[in-house]
């Protein structure tokens, strides 16, 4: 991520260097004061030695920190302070190895702070009596020239995390709504093509109530084209275009298929997908009397009880009839769209016996 983008278009690379001289000089200033008080002249031995350690962890933060906060890892940044306290201890230990070669002895004082890190050779440096010193060094000396870079590297860091789940999120959303795009745009084409295969066989046989059937038609496709821009609908005026497309396959079979609808407390002011259920109706009847209309049937039950719609849908089956897969493009279409709709909000259920195939369809609209 861009410094601007969080700093400001201010934040030039002129501004970022300068910020950083002046940063370290600061730093220098804070080590010159905190050792000449201290080891008087021999100051500059230790405050390279902090300079050194400081620096190095100073862009390693900035280099590897953001890498593990982005993918929201913990243990990476208590890692990186645990290692940068070993690295500051090592530094420590040879530089006190090697100011001790050279300070004179008189210089008592140093010489008994150099006895810390270097007396009971490396490991003893990590005995229980010097870790307490050792820290309260570690925090004034490393930790507090770090705190902003750190608390800047974890700002940054959370930041891109939060833009790029939010990114994630509206790409997923995008995605989704592309789907149910396409497969709204799938649904128009796929009914249009059965009900107009349904007026052709009427026409084909040159029924005179195909004008009537062509009327009904429009009517149907007025609908589609209409009423079913919205996500949600209500209820009612989904059955009622199942209830006209059934009055249209009622005109094509006339008495030879019986087709039958009955609804209870469809009234309800429930909103539902558009078009969610004529498939399951259009199957029916592609697999029921277009099959076969010796003693074909289709009935179709709708009911509302306390915010749940409960859809069945049964027809006739006859088993010496030309075989076809029930479920092609309109089925694969309206499962997809109910788990994207009403996930874990819907009961989808098939049976079939040897002369009868059946769908229930239970959706929750109490939590809509």
């Amino acid at each position: 991520m861009k410094s601007e983008m969080l700093w400001g278009e201010w934040y030039t690379q002129k501004v970022r260097i300068f910020s950083h001289l002046l940063f370290w000089v600061a730093v220098s200033l804070l080590y010159y004061l905190a050792y000449n008080r201290l080891v008087g002249e021999y100051f500059w031995i230790f405050m390279i030695k902090d300079l050194l350690v400081t620096i190095t962890l100073f862009y390693t933060a900035s280099w590897i920190l953001p890498k593990w906060i982005i993918k929201g890892n913990i243990v990476g940044p208590l890692t990186f302070i645990f290692f940068a306290f070993i690295w500051w201890v090592t530094c420590a230990y040879i530089n006190s190895l090697i100011a001790a070669s050279f300070i004179p002895l008189s210089e008592k004082d140093i010489h008994n702070y150099l006895d810390i890190f270097t007396s009971e050779g490396y490991l003893g440096i990590y005995s229980f009596n010097n870790l307490s010193d050792l820290i309260l060094d570690f925090l004034f000396l490393i930790s507090l020239p770090l705190a902003p870079k750190l608390t800047k590297v974890i700002f940054q860091g959370a930041n891109k995390l939060i833009v790029l789940e939010r990114d994630k999120t509206r790409l997923e959303r995008d995605i989704l709504q592309m789907e149910l795009d396409i497969l709204k745009s799938q649904i128009s084409p796929h009914f249009v093509f059965n009900t107009l295969n349904s007026i052709y066989g009427m026409a084909s046989k040159q029924d005179p109530q195909t004008p009537e059937s062509i009327l009904n038609m429009s009517n149907l496709l007025r609908y589609v084209l209409y009423q079913t821009k919205d996500d949600l609908i209500y209820i009612c005026h989904e059955i009622q275009f199942i209830k006209d497309y059934l009055s249209l396959m009622k005109l094509r079979y006339k008495e030879t298929v019986l087709i039958e609808i009955s609804e209870r407390n469809t009234q309800e002011p429930y909103q539902i997908v558009p078009l969610i259920l004529i498939p399951f109706v259009e199957n029916a009847i592609k697999h029921g009397p277009e099959s076969s209309r010796k003693e074909a049937w289709v009935k179709v039950d709708l009911e509302i009880d306390d915010g749940i719609l409960m859809f069945r849908i049964a027809n006739s089956l006859n088993q010496h009839a030309e075989k076809h897969k029930h479920g092609g493009l309109g089925l694969q279409n309206v499962k997809r769209r109910l788990e994207i709709y009403y996930p874990e909000k819907h009961t989808f259920d098939i049976s079939e016996t040897t002369d009868s195939y059946t769908v229930f369809l239970k959706l929750n609209f109490k939590s809509q």
